[in-house]
């Protein structure tokens, strides 16, 4: 499809998104209802992986959708194992072209998929909306350090493409993020954007330095995107940057799944083009408040359909009841990847979260990662400031103790270096425990 088709497509749907984002809940249910039974039909259809598992829910053109819960969940694991089998045979004209992708593998293992125009159409339109709330001008600039941009955006000077919003002409500049953070810095402060995307642990990292160098950056808005984004790091691009992040959550696989909202503070799932269930251990829906593992459905992609796909991360439940202009359901807060929560000896999960002030009345740190390492210990591991200073064990404990649970044992590990995830990013809280370690 032509740049220009695409473009005028994006921009219908963004006007659509407009109206459809002041729906009134069984009004918004009926919407995504009207997606779902063809997206169903087409799937038991088409795709062979789902034939039988759909079966008990299709019968000719109707669609039961009072069996959704009967289906089962789809996991990375099954992704992984069963591209061919995910992939439809047949796709309908008006879905558009077919392109490959893959996710950055965060686990060491990425997730090959296959996507249609539409469901990328879907996908911009919903990026769009939030810039639309947070009023960014796509006349101005913008600089990114999150994606995988191929060989010409290579540090240390990137590339630049115009054109980084529909409709708009401002720049785009872009680094490789296997720029170190002191490249990236320069070459931001070498820049010097309106704007800047990247994922919080590359924000917490470039502020810091910024910070440290005395340099003034101010930047009008930031993206938080890819990884939680917590207080602490907010506080240090406030400080660096004069702005707080703005915290989008999405997957490579399904697109933009819900933004911050500027009205009331939650997280609006952008409910027109993804179904997002948050379900307690049981597959039972988590109520307002409580987390729950997030499963996602795409209404748009039926290249390779994602019915009740289970993401990875744990969410928490959002209430329907807020008084904001915009209606879409909400998460209350993004807890993260299950790899990220800490599995307690007595079963329960814990997300962990410590004040970094709070650690460094205890330890001097430049960078520091706290590591579950069975169901009762935990280490934190540190790249110490300087060597001469020892660790307050046991003032180190208590805090701990008092944050995630208090009847852990905690041991402090000055290491030379904290290493990246495989696929580059930096994990402040790390399990080793299975579940059934607990």
């Amino acid at each position: 499809m032509a740049t220009f088709q695409l473009d005028r497509m994006v921009s219908r749907f963004r006007d659509v998104l407009a109206e459809t984002e002041r729906l009134l809940p069984d009004q918004l249910h009926a919407y995504q209802q009207n997606l779902l039974v063809p997206l169903i039909l087409h799937s038991h259809r088409n795709v062979p992986f789902y034939k039988q598992r759909l079966a008990s829910l299709c019968s000719g053109t109707e669609v039961d959708l009072e069996r959704w819960h009967t289906i089962p969940i789809l996991s990375r694991q099954d992704v992984q194992q069963n591209l061919k089998q995910l992939t439809a045979k047949r796709v309908p004209p008006h879905m558009g072209s077919i392109t490959q992708g893959e996710t950055s593998g965060s686990s060491g293992r990425p997730i090959r998929y296959k996507i249609n125009e539409l469901a990328t159409i879907a996908s911009v339109g919903t990026t769009d909306r939030a810039f639309r709330w947070w009023k960014f001008d796509g006349n101005k600039s913008m600089a990114s350090f999150v994606a995988r941009h191929g060989d010409d955006a290579r540090p240390p000077e990137g590339k630049v493409e115009p054109g980084w919003r529909v409709g708009s002409v401002g720049p785009h500049y872009m680094l490789d993020l296997s720029a170190d953070v002191s490249t990236q810095l320069g070459w931001l402060f070498k820049r010097r954007p309106s704007y800047l995307t990247a994922h919080s642990f590359v924000l917490n990292e470039v502020a810091k330095l910024a910070c440290r160098q005395g340099l003034e950056l101010p930047l009008q808005r930031i993206n938080s995107v890819g990884t939680v984004l917590t207080d602490d790091i907010r506080a240090a691009c406030k400080q660096a940057f004069g702005t707080r992040p703005i915290d989008q959550y999405g997957a490579q696989e399904t697109g933009l799944l819900a933004c911050e909202c500027p009205w009331c503070g939650h997280f609006h799932i952008n409910a027109e083009t993804v179904l997002v269930e948050v379900l307690d251990p049981n597959g039972d829906p988590s109520p307002p408040g409580a987390a729950g593992r997030v499963v996602v459905t795409s209404f748009y992609n039926f290249a390779m359909p994602l019915i009740r796909y289970e993401i990875g991360d744990f969410a928490v439940a959002g209430s329907s009841q807020q008084e904001c202009p915009v209606k879409l359901p909400t998460l209350g807060k993004i807890m993260g990847r299950y790899r990220n929560a800490f599995t307690m000896r007595d079963g329960r999960t814990v997300y962990p979260y410590v004040p970094v002030s709070r650690l460094e009345e205890h330890l001097s740190f430049e960078q520091i990662q706290i590591v579950q390492t069975d169901p009762t210990s935990i280490e934190v591991r540190y790249v110490p400031r300087s060597r001469r200073e020892s660790p307050d064990q046991s003032g180190l404990q208590t805090c701990l103790r008092e944050f995630i649970d208090p009847g852990l044992n905690v041991r402090a590990v000055a290491v030379e270096e904290i290493p990246r995830s495989p696929s580059g990013k930096f994990e402040d809280y790390l399990s080793l425990v299975t579940p059934q370690q607990g």
